[in-house]
């Protein structure tokens, strides 16, 4: 690998840390977290005795904790980080059906949450939003509020039916826009991609919305992942 220049060096200052027991996990992460121009280091933090003195070490702005951790109680590792490290921001890598552990997360003292089945860029967005140092521009809502994003797995965790006729009521062009909001697209985006207005788009987001019961593009991408809407329709 070559090394950092000067200028790549000042641009890329975001130290994150990584708590999760699922090797697949860690390498996909690393992966998107390494297309950062933000983020200079990745520590992979083990659960244990060793945790402390490397947090205290190397001082990661922020820390990523995978919720489904077989070796420990995740609320136990936040709360042990924030008596550690109390500078770190931490956030949580939540499931499907992970609304009470994620809430018991945040008790503990988590400040965000992304759902492991959203795009690569909400967690970028949020790491980035976290640690003070957001290139996102203003009014970009790929980041929502820890209550907020608790309120949408819940609400869409009670969604595991979606009646057949809601599925098949929605139109071929409805399909496509849903996986480009799987893929992390915004608005302006899916516009382009599909060369219609704005305003277009925002009346299929309301028909998509209505059929499939959903306020928000988290309950969406949730209820879309579990029948199958997702990018993975597009092959």
């Amino acid at each position: 690998m070559q090394p950092l220049t000067n200028q790549e060096s000042s641009s890329r200052f975001l130290c994150v840390g990584l708590i999760t027991g699922n090797h697949v996990i860690r390498m996909g992460l690393h992966l998107i977290l390494g297309t950062d121009p933000l983020i200079s280091k990745i520590v992979d933090i083990p659960v244990g005795a060793h945790a402390r003195d490397i947090v205290v070490r190397e001082k990661p702005q922020v820390i990523i904790v995978d919720l489904d951790l077989s070796e420990a109680d995740p609320s136990a590792v936040i709360r042990e980080l924030r008596v550690s490290f109390a500078a770190s921001r931490i956030l949580v890598l939540s499931g499907l059906n992970d609304s009470k552990p994620t809430v018991d997360a945040l008790s503990a003292g988590a400040e965000g949450v992304v759902l492991n089945v959203q795009p690569p860029a909400v967690l970028i967005a949020a790491i980035e939003s976290l640690s003070g140092f957001a290139s996102r521009p203003a009014g970009d809502r790929s980041v929502q509020s820890a209550d907020c994003q608790i309120r949408d797995i819940s609400s869409a965790g009670s969604k595991d039916l979606v009646s057949p006729e809601s599925i098949d009521s929605l139109t071929t062009r409805e399909r496509e826009i849903i996986v480009l909001i799987s893929k992390g697209l915004r608005n302006k985006g899916i516009a382009d991609r599909l060369y219609v207005s704005d305003t277009t788009v925002r009346h299929h987001l309301t028909s998509i919305y209505s059929k499939l019961q959903v306020s928000s593009r988290q309950q969406l991408l949730i209820v879309a992942h579990k029948q199958g809407l997702d990018e993975r329709a597009a092959g």
